[in-house]
């Protein structure tokens, strides 16, 4: 068992607009016909493949309409031979007492879009001591072997593979090996996400050590990088998750990743569109978009050398005071990130292109490139494995 795990990237429409104009914020072209994904955009794609899950799907009709008609490669506008996973997404349904799909629902589902591994109709178990708890276990596992008998009987080209849910490594373990006595070669192990680094490998060690080595194992919502040696050793044949791409946007200080340290993205918002600053008229409003034009146009001008660090600090403090009126102050993050540069230093596509502009928190344009490079950077972290 040396093989790296495969990484797979959650699909959420994560698109940005190839011919983006950052100087005068400007859209070219909007919608999944003219915008593009981050394998479209970067030298290779940033991953080994990519999980599309049925409540997502669920949520656009656009989207429902456009997976059938041209397939799950044909939407995603991958190779064919670009291994995509399909499945339920359970934490979409976590409220509901049983899950709001069938197996033969989703195996028809999986056929008809060309998915290459189906996972089993799952049920997620909160806690240990949710109430529900033993009923979603049955559920899972009696949905697991239905899943299997189905896939047996109308033999769609798709690869089964077992959903395993469970609150403690034992029933993981149990799960896992009757899973595998039902004849699944493959498995992937659920509602981790929140758990502990400590606590994800304690689980996958037992499920290792009661299914055997020949067992292909896959972690949902987990890609850390610490653990990754440590799931080398467990033999664990893939992973997903969306973390790195995410936290461009949802991260308070670490937006901007490299190999070796995180970076605070800089915050330039838009005044009166959303925020603590939508509301402002008048003068107010006036003075913060001058301030939001100089900020943008200092560091621009720091970038290319014409502008001192001091200056622009000076004007960005200004502007967040205003954007950012009783909160914790980043310029000191600020600071740290302006006099790192770490996009010069960028062999990523998106840096090469975009420059200074992916380190600028404002806006879908900037802040899912900026994604996009995370997750490149990350994949990287795989690849140096």
């Amino acid at each position: 068992m040396t093989a790296r795990p495969r990484y797979f990237i959650p699909d959420w429409d994560d698109l940005v607009d190839p011919g983006y104009d950052f100087l005068t914020d400007t859209a070219h072209g909007r919608g999944w016909d003219q915008e593009r994904y981050a394998h479209e955009l970067l030298d290779q794609p940033p991953y080994d493949g990519i999980l599309v899950s049925k409540v997502v799907e669920e949520k656009s009709k656009k989207r429902r309409e456009r997976l059938r008609r041209l397939g799950v490669h044909g939407a995603l506008r991958v190779a064919p031979a670009f291994p995509v996973i399909g499945d339920c997404g359970a934490f979409g349904y976590i409220e509901e007492k049983i899950p709001p799909y069938g197996s033969a629902e989703i195996i028809d589902y999986y056929t008809a879009c060309g998915f290459d591994f189906g996972v089993s109709v799952d049920h997620l178990i909160p806690s240990a001591d949710f109430p529900d708890r033993d009923l979603r276990y049955r559920i899972t596992q009696e949905n697991a072997q239905e899943f299997l008998t189905l896939h047996r009987k109308l033999a769609p080209p798709f690869t089964p593979v077992g959903a395993v849910q469970g609150w403690d490594a034992d029933s993981y373990a149990s799960l896992a090996s009757r899973m595998a006595g039902m004849g699944y070669e493959m498995l992937a192990l659920g509602g981790l996400v929140r758990a502990s680094t400590e606590t994800i490998l304690e689980i996958t060690s037992a499920v290792r050590k009661a299914v055997g080595n020949d067992i292909r194992l896959h972690l949902f919502g987990v890609a850390r990088v610490p653990m990754l040696e440590d799931l080398i050793r467990l033999g664990v044949w893939s992973v997903d998750s969306a973390s790195a791409l995410r936290r461009a946007w949802m991260g308070s200080t670490d937006n901007y990743h490299t190999r070796d340290a995180d970076y605070c993205a800089i915050r330039i918002p838009e005044p009166g569109r959303r925020g603590p600053m939508k509301h402002l008229e008048g003068d107010a409003l006036r003075r913060a978009q001058g301030l939001e034009q100089m900020s943008l146009a200092k560091i621009r001008g720091y970038d290319r050398g014409a502008v001192p660090l001091g200056e622009l600090l000076a004007v960005l403090g200004d502007y967040e005071t205003i954007y950012n009126e009783g909160g914790k102050s980043r310029m000191t993050h600020y600071e740290r990130t302006l006099r790192d540069m770490p996009w010069k230093h960028c062999a990523c596509a998106i840096c090469r292109k975009a420059g200074v502009e992916v380190a600028i928190f404002r806006g879908n344009n900037r802040n899912r490139r900026r994604g996009f490079h995370n997750t490149w950077v990350l994949f990287e972290q795989f690849r140096d494995l």
